[in-house]
């Protein structure tokens, strides 16, 4: 067990610099789930908005959708001039321009479908879009009570009464416990590929590369021990650093989250973690192949900090994968952090996917894969690499 314990020996000179890296990355992951889960209670909120309302019809039709969109938001009263409410707009004064057309309540009376009103708002924004669906909604509705042949001042009391006791918006969560607790776990686990990534590089793959080196090369190969054994050690080494890794971020989460680790999905959510683990494993002895120079560390550094950024932008980390955009969507299921952020969202009821089991076994087929790649890929280039 010689290669073991000079393992453990350079890992204790570098407790200190390790221990630091760890107490900083345990408080940025804190922070992060605690800031990520307040963000994403307020964006699952309905919302009041500021609107300007333009009516240019000036009917009993019209004024009802302006009382309408009064009841549910703040209305702005501005000048029908394009230059001001484009300038309103930019400085974000207001959310949303609805201008309701001439001959608005002659349309729907007329039973036409289209040109009844038209908008302005934010290019991208959600809270125009969710103006945009009210709007349509009681306008449609308006339509559907003429239809059935009553009169405009009947529709009109029709709508408004259906709207006036529509019922509270209730949230569906797919999981088998909905304690506040549990959700807090989730995005505990969020963060953790970027730092797994980052610890790893910094903390295990200097030590890593100190056997690399040649002179530490040729004075193993001088002894008697077998290429086997010599492995075995070295992986017994990685596998002793990485997994206590673990096993701290596992205790770190207990005491913040306490019982809540321990129940339903939270479980399949911890063994998700450590299959990640075992990629960040894979990627670190792959990085540790390569020849980086002098300044190793800060190459190191360096190379972390693009793959662990990278990876954990594309893949869904820092941004909810249901807004990116369907071409980085399609690149990133080419990156593990996707399938480990596609599983924590759908354990956790973050996404649209409902739990399923199959899913969540394909998720975790798909991240041992890239891990067995990796793994390939480290053994090629350590082989190139000593017959070079």
């Amino acid at each position: 067990m010689q290669l073991f314990k000079a393992f453990c020996k350079i890992g204790k000179r570098r407790i200190t610099t390790i221990g630091i890296y760890f107490v900083i990355y345990a408080v940025i992951t804190i922070i992060l789930s605690v800031t990520a889960k307040d963000n994403l209670n307020v964006n699952f909120q309905s919302k009041e908005l500021s609107v300007c309302v333009i009516d240019e019809d000036n009917s009993k039709a019209s004024k009802a959708l302006t009382s309408y969109l009064g009841s549910i938001h703040h209305l702005v009263d501005l000048e029908n001039d394009p230059e001001v409410l484009q300038e309103h707009l930019y400085y974000r004064d207001i959310n949303y321009v609805l201008t309701i057309s001439k001959g608005f309540e002659e349309k729907l009376l007329a039973g036409e479908k289209e040109g009844f009103v038209t908008n302005v708002k934010v290019p991208g924004s959600s809270a125009g879009y969710f103006a945009d669906q009210q709007v349509t909604e009681y306008i449609q509705a308006l339509q559907l009570y003429l239809t059935g042949g009553f009169s405009i001042d009947e529709a009109i009391e029709k709508v408004s009464a259906s709207f006036a006791n529509a019922g509270e918006v209730e949230a569906v969560v797919f999981e088998k416990e909905t304690a506040e607790g549990r959700k807090e776990v989730f995005y505990f686990y969020q963060y953790l590929p970027y730092i797994f990534i980052l610890l790893l590089f910094a903390g295990l793959a200097p030590i890593i590369m100190i056997f690399q080196e040649k002179d530490m090369q040729n004075r193993i190969n001088c002894s008697a021990q077998k290429l086997l054994s010599r492995n075995l050690e070295l992986a017994l080494g990685c596998g002793a650093y990485s997994i206590g890794m673990w096993f701290l971020f596992m205790i770190l989460g207990t005491l913040v989250y306490r019982g809540s680790m321990f129940t339903g999905n939270a479980l399949y959510a911890m063994l998700n973690s450590f299959v990640f683990l075992l990629i960040s494993i894979a990627m670190t002895l792959f990085l540790s192949c390569f020849d980086l120079g002098v300044n190793v560390m800060n190459v190191v550094n360096i190379v972390a900090n693009l793959f662990g950024l990278g990876m954990s932008f594309l893949g869904g980390v820092f941004v909810p994968q249901n807004m990116l955009s369907d071409k980085v969507l399609a690149f990133s299921r080419f990156l593990p952090t996707y399938w480990y952020v596609r599983a924590n969202n759908m354990l956790a009821g973050f996404s649209s996917e409902s739990f399923d089991m199959h899913l969540y076994w394909n998720a975790i087929g798909i991240q041992l894969l890239f891990a067995l790649t990796a793994f390939a890929l480290t053994l090629v280039a350590s082989k190139l690499k000593r017959q070079a």
